[in-house]
């Protein structure tokens, strides 16, 4: 029967009342099918597969095989299926020639994802006996050969027939350019075919010739022609947002447009692209290209799902400061570099699912403005959008300045802890008048409504909207106050009830994929899911090689030596009046304290194999106090400048940082290095691990370009005296990767990790834990580039030697699993996800408890699952 003669027969059944909108929707499918100019093979035996799905269903339906009453969900599931099938397939049929061409691939694709969900149908109705989605696939693959034969002869047509050509590519002045921009893009890669690569060719030369111009192709353009528009997402005073595909990445698409249909000048808008090409900051969106090829500019960012309010509104319990933090220090680079945001607000931050919050729009008031100035609006339109967040110098006219964000700022945390646009209730008509002359500001809101909003905060929001633009503080001050205020919030959340000796702050906010095994328990809560991750595989592998694998020999020389290198050491320094640490005879004796240390330090490991995380870090605060002690008695009896005192104040300095104390411990190894530097000398492999300590400090505080400059230094100096094998090299190549990664320099990050794990596998050899994690970094850099299938297979490899190495209970071996499992998601394996995910959930849950974070963001994901899959186990994973 052909393939006509069986979709006809599927359309005559007469559906039962559970499938009457399914077989609707399949008869529009078949429609726009027919309808449909190029790749009708494929669609054809897609709407085949359809049809051969719903008269199963209608079969099995009708015998009461299957009830209608009790498969709901998985009927709405079939009906979102088909809706999106008949979204894609009309599409198809409305797209010309040359975009369908372009995108063969992605369309491919896409086809392919759509048997998966078939397949997922096919289980959820119990039915796999009666329907073989296998062979829908073979059918698929032989529709796709006998789609390419067609169109490589039509493509050889086209090359022979001028008038021909020009039809179909549907050439008009508004998208010649954009067409000679794409096909030269696919012509500066290696090409699928010599077939499509001779008519790429042939077609650039026709257009080159026929517009008389050559295209000038910037690395950042990006044509319409090379872009999957999605559904719009969004819509403000200039123009639509929407979710897109492009380069096989989910992305998100700015139209620029006001409402009366102006775009902008196209020379201002190249004059903002090169200054975002150049913007590279873990708390700034980043630019991936955009188009002004044609008459509908737009701009392509990463998607990211929510704004800071919608973020908020999804996790209340998360506390706005910690994206306030980011924001504050995303400004405090741009305005280093005398850009000014110009239009800060809720809307204009986006927060991603671990909470890292991004800033976007910068640079876009003035191609707002520009746009305005050529229309028949007055300036009022400028205001209308954003003037609950506009200084006063704004409303009266000012062009924007770096002041004025501060002003904005002060808004949005206004804006941010109350879930309300700040000045709501002034009308448009008083705006000016109040705010600009009378200096109207935003009352406070009851403490009861948002106990979140602290003293210090409210200070903090009336500093930064004083009249007085002069009088607001920087960006760097926003910032290091907040981070003093997460270090209280902090203190109180971990030791309500603590005094730390010298230490008037407690711990930072824990990184979820930092440190994971270690962990304060009354600091476990849904909060430490969300902080953002800045290089923080360090703990993990900066102290002994694994904690599992210490004995009470090398506790004891981490503790009196050195603490951030699995090589052991040579013999310190000596003082001509001082013995070794430890020895009895030592002036002051300090033997107490080192046996205290390298007990409790013993102890910790305990902890930690034994899974008693809370117990381990209760301990580490022990550590800190004792560490604090033997530095001040050492400093009594030894000096301040003798070796064994500066080796004890880089211990503790180490301390506070596995306790991520990034305040205190570069306060620490600032002083630590100044003085080695003078008695040790800057050459000296202690200098340079302090140095190297140093710069993650600067790292996790967000001076991300101080700690590239810093590492970068260590590294020559560490290959001149160390050579480039030693593993206190490959440590510090190492942490210099992950500073690339989050300055968004992902190709610099990924070649390096190359690298390192190139001399680790010799020098360490592959099971070494340094590997592993170099391996699973790098892993993790390939989600930057869309490459799913290569980071699959390397996730595959880190997880199954960790399982070897560390077990496969250890946290780093789940938190592996995790990354495959999100992995599967990507490349729509959804039953490898779903096996996967639901063993990490059960044994992170055994392992580390159902509320630490690891197990609650493992939890999530697979709920999130779940709901796109439409299993009912969801509802069970919420509750």
């Amino acid at each position: 029967m052909s393939l006509e003669a069986a979709i006809q027969n599927v359309l005559a059944e007469v559906p039962v009342p559970g499938l009457s909108s399914a077989f609707r929707l399949f008869s529009f499918i078949v429609s726009s099918v027919q309808a449909t100019r190029e790749s009708k093979k494929q669609l054809h035996v897609l709407a085949n597969g359809v049809g051969q799905l719903l008269s199963t269903l209608n079969a099995e339906f009708r015998e009461s095989r299957i009830v209608v009453a009790n498969c709901a969900k998985s009927l709405s599931d079939l009906e979102k299926l088909l809706q999106d099938i008949h979204r894609f397939v009309q599409k198809e049929r409305e797209k010309p020639f040359l975009k369908s061409l372009l995108n063969k691939d992605s369309r491919i694709n896409q086809i392919e994802s759509f048997y998966r969900h078939i397949e997922l149908t096919v289980g959820a109705f119990q039915i796999s006996s009666l329907l073989s989605v296998q062979t829908m696939l073979r059918n698929n693959e032989t529709a796709r050969t006998e789609d390419a034969g067609m169109l490589h002869a039509k493509l050889r047509g086209l090359e022979q027939n001028q008038d021909e050509l020009r039809n179909v590519l549907e050439i008009n002045h508004n998208n010649m350019l954009a067409m000679m921009a794409s096909l030269q893009r696919r012509l500066n890669v290696a090409p699928s075919n010599d077939q499509e690569q001779n008519f790429y060719s042939h077609t650039l030369d026709y257009l080159t010739s026929m517009s008389g111009r050559q295209v000038q192709l910037e690395d950042w353009m990006i044509a319409s022609f090379d872009v999957e528009y999605g559904p719009e997402i969004g819509v403000g005073g200039f123009g639509k947002v929407y979710r897109a595909t492009w380069n096989r990445m989910e992305v998100a698409i700015k139209v620029l447009q006001n409402v009366a249909g102006v775009t902008p000048s196209v020379a201002l808008l190249q004059k903002e692209i090169n200054i975002w090409l150049n913007l590279r900051h873990p708390h700034i969106l980043q630019f991936l290209g955009a188009n002004t090829l044609d008459d509908s500019p737009f701009v392509v960012m990463p998607y990211i799902p929510y704004n800071a309010r919608q973020f908020l509104e999804q996790w209340p319990i998360f506390d706005p400061v910690y994206i306030l933090r980011d924001v504050a220090l995303a400004l405090h680079y741009l305005h280093s570099r005398k850009i000014c945001h110009g239009d800060l607000k809720g809307v204009n931050i986006l927060v991603e699912d671990s909470g890292r919050a991004l800033l976007c729009d910068f640079g876009l008031s003035r191609i707002k403005a520009d746009a305005t100035s050529r229309t028949a609006h007055t300036a009022q339109s400028i205001i209308a959008g954003s003037r609950n967040w506009m200084a006063p110098e704004l409303l009266a006219g000012s062009p924007p300045k770096l002041p004025s964000d501060i002003y904005a700022f002060g808004m949005t945390l206004f804006e941010l802890y109350t879930d309300e646009t700040p000045l709501v209730n002034i009308a448009h008509t008083d705006f000016i008048e109040l705010v600009f002359r009378s200096g109207v500001r935003p009352d406070r809101p009851d403490s009861d409504e948002v106990p979140k909003l602290t003293d210090s905060l409210w200070t903090l929001a009336e500093k930064c909207w004083l009249q007085a633009a002069k009088a607001r503080p920087t960006a760097g001050q926003i910032h290091e106050l907040l981070v003093d205020i997460i270090s209280d919030i902090s203190l109180v959340q971990d030791h309500p009830t603590e005094v730390t000796t010298n230490n008037p702050r407690g711990t930072e906010l824990r990184d979820p994929n930092h440190n994971r095994g270690s962990l304060s328990g009354q600091a476990v809560s849904i909060l430490e899911r969300f902080k953002p991750q800045f290089l923080s595989d360090y703990v993990r592998r900066t102290g002994p090689e694994s904690r599992q694998a210490l004995t009470a020999q090398n506790v004891a020389a981490h503790h009196s030596r050195e603490v951030t290198t699995n090589i052991p050491r040579g013999t310190e320094t000596q003082h001509p009046n001082h013995n070794l640490p430890g020895d009895n005879t030592s002036a002051g004796s300090d033997t107490d304290l080192l046996e205290k240390l390298s007990a409790m330090s013993k102890l910790v490991v305990e902890h930690q194999t034994a899974k008693r995380f809370k117990e381990a870090e209760e301990l580490d605060l022990e550590l800190v106090r004792l560490g604090l002690e033997l530095v001040r008695k050492r400093k009594q009896v030894l000096g301040a400048d003798h070796p064994d005192t500066l080796q004890s104040m880089h211990n503790l300095g180490y301390t506070y940082i596995k306790r991520q104390q990034w305040k205190e411990a570069e306060q620490l190894y600032s002083e630590v290095v100044w003085k080695q530097k003078q008695v040790l000398g800057v050459d000296h492999p202690d200098t340079l691990r302090s140095m190297q300590n140093l710069a993650l400090t600067y790292a996790h505080r967000g001076d991300l370009y101080e700690a590239e400059e810093l590492h970068l230094e260590v590294i020559k100096k560490q290959k001149q005296v160390l050579g480039l094998n030693h593993s206190d090299t490959l440590q510090s190549m190492h942490n210099l990767a992950n500073t690339y990664k989050w300055l968004t320099k992902w190709k610099e990050a990924k070649e390096l990790y190359l690298e390192i794990i190139k001399k680790q596998t010799q020098v360490l050899g592959l099971n070494h834990s340094d590997t592993l994690q170099s391996m699973h970094n790098l892993a993790d850099t390939y989600k930057f580039f869309a490459e799913w299938k290569e980071a699959e297979e390397l996730w595959l490899e880190v997880v199954r030697k960790r399982k070897q190495v560390l077990g496969a209970d250890h946290p780093d071996t789940l938190w592996s699993m995790h990354n495959l499992a999100a992995t599967y998601m990507k490349l729509e394996k959804w039953k490898e996800a779903e096996k996967l995910y639901s063993e990490v959930v059960q044994k992170q849950t055994q392992v580390l408890g159902a509320d630490h974070p690891d197990t609650l963001l493992s939890r999530n994901r697979l709920v999130d699952l779940y709901r796109w899959i439409g299993k009912p186990g969801y509802a069970v994973m919420d509750t």
